[in-house]
């Protein structure tokens, strides 16, 4: 049984027990010691287990700013700096089991090692942030994801990779709510990718389009 509970389900557990029955504090203290190997060479006891238990909301607004730390950080070109905000959200967000936080952070991550010219790290990123954020029903910024990786393999000249990302469409169409706009845009990209016409200025553009449209805050492309 030592591993069959970890992570945030053990805290959960620990936070109903503490909060539930005074009298199972040893009890919970000895759970808890099962899948948490000793601080300092000591067991784990009620102080320290106090110190886990933080308020959710408290916890989660910390994130929020964290993460929009390394936003504004990566939009001034600061990107050591938004590496080191991205990585104190990562954490907290963990902690929380926040899905759709860590997969926006994926996607964060990868436009910052596209930033350093890291293009493998950042390709990496992309694709993983895109299967994130379709799982969490994030249709809109996974094809953010997949446009922001079609770039990346512009500037590099990949075109084939481009008309294989033109077949992975499917998955974000499927998401429910998406927007029609970006189930729009996503299309006419397959149309340019497959006829060799996805040019790096043409990607962009759509891009540009998509950011606004997935979030809600336009219809249609401006000027």
């Amino acid at each position: 049984m030592r591993n069959e509970v970890d992570g945030p389900e053990r805290r959960r557990v620990v936070r109903h027990l503490l909060s539930g029955c005074a009298r199972c504090v040893e009890v919970t203290r000895r759970f808890w010691d099962l899948g948490e190997p000793p601080r300092g060479g000591r067991p784990a006891g009620l102080a320290d287990l106090q110190n886990e238990i933080e308020p959710t909301a408290e916890l989660q607004a910390e994130a929020s700013a964290w993460h929009q730390r390394a936003l504004r950080l990566l939009e001034g070109d600061q990107w050591g700096e938004s590496l080191r905000a991205l990585q104190r959200a990562r954490r907290l967000y963990k902690r929380l089991g926040d899905g759709p936080g860590l997969a926006r952070l994926r996607h964060l991550e990868g436009k910052i090692g596209q930033a350093l010219g890291a293009s493998a790290e950042a390709e990496a990123a992309f694709r993983e942030a895109r299967r994130g954020l379709v799982l969490e029903g994030l249709g809109g910024e996974a094809a953010e994801a997949l446009l922001d990786l079609a770039i990346l393999y512009a500037r590099q000249g990949r075109s084939a990779e481009i008309r294989a990302l033109a077949e992975e469409l499917l998955p974000i169409l499927r998401v429910p709510n998406i927007r029609q706009g970006v189930g729009a845009a996503l299309l006419f990209f397959r149309g340019l990718a497959e006829s060799e016409q996805a040019s790096l200025e043409a990607l962009s553009e759509i891009l540009r389009y998509v950011r606004p449209v997935a979030t809600g805050r336009a219809d249609k492309l401006s000027g």
